[in-house]
């Protein structure tokens, strides 16, 4: 479908250029931009991903911020998705910098005011940029700012109107407070972590959305772990072992033979640090 579609657009640019027709012309490179990206994550990831970058960048030519104000925002915000895809390819530093560059730019436009779900969007894009940032440098900063961001995308994903939207927001905001309590202030992000997997487990229950309900008890599992070595030892390792109990609910020895066997493991080295 996506080859197709490309086939199409390359047709169409023999006769449409940024001269002649440039709306359509950026409205065609948009449109190639997102195919490419597409593609990239079936096959050849890092050519197609340069091309969906060259594609964005033409149509951005067109697509200024005064005259096309929102088309700018939302490609600079593909744009930037594609930085941070490319960054798990090729483990350059500069992409993440570029995308955080990229989502910045798009706030401008998406303010939480005239666009709320496109601002929560971007923000939550801008928080996990700012978390991939974290692991090549400044680990403490950038871990601090992508929490921020995450919290200001939790203003428009509340969890009644856009439950599935919080559920992820918290479960990476607590994955991003357990990162950052390995750099400072263990006991409270842990626990700030543990509300906030608590929180998506709200949404994540284990008859509607069973694998990441098990995910995050698994995760909150650890975090009870990593806990108990801070305050109330038992207390904590027992909570760990229970999340660790409902998380085989879904990660059975038949489906999930890894991750059962994972758990298993972490629960018998739990109950040897109760004993």
């Amino acid at each position: 479908m996506e080859k197709k579609a490309l086939t199409k657009y390359k047709e169409f640019l023999k006769e449409v250029s940024g001269w002649n027709e440039p709306v359509l012309f950026s409205h065609i490179k948009y449109k190639q931009g997102r195919c490419f990206y597409n593609l990239s994550l079936a096959s050849n990831m890092e050519d197609n991903l340069t091309k969906s970058i060259h594609a964005f960048e033409e149509a951005l030519k067109i697509y200024t911020v005064k005259k096309y104000p929102v088309d700018y925002a939302r490609t600079l915000n593909d744009l930037g998705n594609v930085y941070g895809k490319f960054y798990e390819v090729i483990n350059k530093e500069d992409k993440p910098t570029k995308s955080i560059h990229a989502f910045r730019e798009a706030l401008k436009i998406f303010t939480v005011e005239k666009y709320p779900v496109d601002y929560a969007r971007t923000q939550n894009d801008l928080a996990n940029a700012y978390g991939r940032l974290s692991k090549a440098r400044n680990m403490e900063d950038n871990l601090i700012k992508s929490i921020h961001a995450f919290r200001e995308a939790l203003k428009i994903f509340t969890v009644e109107k856009y439950p599935v939207d919080y559920a992820r927001t918290q479960n990476n905001l607590a994955n991003a407070y357990g990162r950052l309590s390995r750099a400072r202030n263990m006991e409270d992000n842990l626990i700030k972590s543990i509300h906030a997997f608590r929180e998506a487990l709200k949404i994540y229950t284990v008859e509607k959305y069973p694998v990441d309900y098990a995910r995050t008890q698994n995760n909150l599992a650890n975090a009870y772990g990593r806990l108990s070595k801070a305050r109330d030892m038992e207390d904590n390792l027992i909570k760990s072992i229970h999340a660790f109990r409902e998380a085989l609910k879904i990660f059975t020895v038949e489906k999930y033979p890894e991750d059962y066997r994972m758990v298993i493991s972490n629960i018998d080295l739990t109950r040897r640090q109760i004993d």
